[in-house]
């Protein structure tokens, strides 16, 4: 049976070293952000891609071919594939940075920070009508953690499809919160329900996290800490 391995890393987990194992394109990219934050959470999420897929690989961290085409321009600011595999799906907010690959088919991986922009504005934009109601009947002690939980679940999805934001997240229905993550209905994708697969992840207090896998049943899933592994240059079987 496939194993899905997701890795997670943190924001100050970033070494000298890591701009080492990026690209020209990813260096480029690197360099366009301006906060040190955000420049130091891609950085880490390609050091733990390129680290993990190598290892499945069998090449190399620099020699992983990762692709960041975008389908709709051709510029290469797309989410990173591997021609060939494996799956691999990257996400990162406030201090986390996560990293899914697997060879059984499409991935994606979301994870959120709770803030207090997580209002009924973004409720709006996130909920359908129903979903909102459902919200609603867990009481307000629920919202901030419920509205992520919908948040992760809608964007886990998006990503494995690869349609990202492209489609409007309110088309997307899910399980309410309280319930095991599901794909409930898809507005003109009748099929994806019967197809997508979620697990709700385990990213610690203050994040909500979700995976979504397109075609894998019955998946075995294994979180485990890229940190050691991204402390040494040598050092990536630590992490494993």
């Amino acid at each position: 049976m496939l194993e899905c391995q997701v890795w997670w890393a943190r924001r100050d987990d970033v070494r000298p070293w890591h701009v080492d194992l990026l690209n020209d394109t990813e260096r480029a990219r690197r360099d366009r952000y301006r906060r040190d934050a955000d420049r130091d959470r891609f950085t880490v999420g390609v050091a733990v891609t390129r680290l993990a897929a190598g290892a499945l690989l069998g090449v190399a961290p620099q020699e992983v071919p990762l692709d960041r085409t975008c389908p709709g321009c051709g510029a290469p600011h797309g989410r990173p594939t591997i021609a060939g595999g494996p799956h691999l799906s990257v996400s990162h907010s406030g201090d986390l940075v996560v990293v899914a690959l697997t060879r059984g088919g499409p991935v994606g991986v979301d994870v959120e920070e709770s803030s207090d922009r997580l209002n009924e504005g973004i409720a709006r934009q996130l909920l359908a009508s129903d979903e909102a109601a459902d919200l609603r009947d867990l009481g307000r002690a629920w919202f901030r953690q419920g509205l992520l939980t919908y948040w992760t679940r809608k964007e886990a999805v998006l990503k494995a499809t690869g349609d990202g934001l492209r489609v409007p997240l309110t088309d997307v229905r899910v399980s309410a919160p309280d319930e095991p993550p599901r794909l409930l209905s898809w507005e003109g994708r009748r099929d994806l329900p019967g197809r997508m697969t979620l697990r709700t992840l385990d990213p610690g207090p203050g994040y909500a996290a979700c995976l979504a896998l397109i075609d894998q049943p019955d998946p075995v899933i294994a979180e485990r800490s890229a940190s050691p592994g991204l402390a040494d240059p040598g050092g990536w079987d630590a992490g494993q």
